[in-house]
This record gives structure tokens, C-alpha cells and sequence, in this order.
């Protein structure tokens, strides 16, 4: 990784050069911090959205992200749902409720 330094009030051009995609951007003065990164692709962390078509009290998901990501839940009416969540390996959870009920799982 490189060391990029900015003087104030400096605008800069950032390069960025990926396998078939190539994106130049200006950032305008004033720099405070800022890094304009719309329109890259693949620059984000995955994630991954189970969706339980039928209810159920245990829902078990393969979202293969290779790690133990945070997992929000929601019902069908989309109102956030807690219950025990259990990493079995980084790309399968067990989550366990309550009762039984469809909606879906945000992984990421």
C-alpha cells in the first residue's frame, strides 16, 4: 500500500485499476478525510440475505462468507426478531426462536 499525502485545500485524482474496470475520480477541494469511492465494484464486504420462506422456530444458513458475520433477523412484517444464533463453521449459522415464523436473515 502506498502513502499518499495531501497538502490543504489540494484536489487529487485517484486512480483506481481492477481486472476489466477502470474508474478515475476527481475529489474537490476541501479533503477532510474523505475518500469518493462510488462506483467501484467489489469494494464492499459481502454479505449474504437468507430468506425462510416457511416458518419455522430453527432456520439453518449457508451464506458462505468465509467468516462469522453479524446476522440481523426479521420477521414478515419486517420488524427485528432476536433468538440464539449458533456459528457451526464461517459459512453456516443456526439460528434458533421462540416460535416459529418467515422472514429473513441479514448476514454481513
Amino acid at each position: 500500500m502506498s502513502n499518499i499525502t495531501i497538502k490543504n485545500n489540494e484536489a487529487i485524482s485517484v486512480s483506481v485499476k481492477q481486472s476489466g474496470y477502470n474508474k478515475s475520480t476527481v475529489i474537490k477541494q476541501p479533503v477532510e478525510n474523505q475518500i469518493d469511492i462510488r462506483g467501484l465494484k467489489g469494494g464492499g464486504d459481502k454479505n449474504y440475505v437468507h430468506t425462510q420462506s416457511s416458518p419455522s422456530a430453527s432456520w439453518t444458513a449457508s451464506h458462505n462468507l468465509g467468516k462469522k458475520p453479524a446476522v440481523v433477523v426479521v420477521d414478515s412484517a419486517e420488524d427485528v426478531v432476536y433468538g440464539d444464533i449458533r456459528y457451526i463453521d464461517d459459512n453456516t449459522v443456526t439460528l434458533t426462536f421462540s416460535g416459529a415464523f418467515s422472514g429473513k436473515a441479514y448476514f454481513n
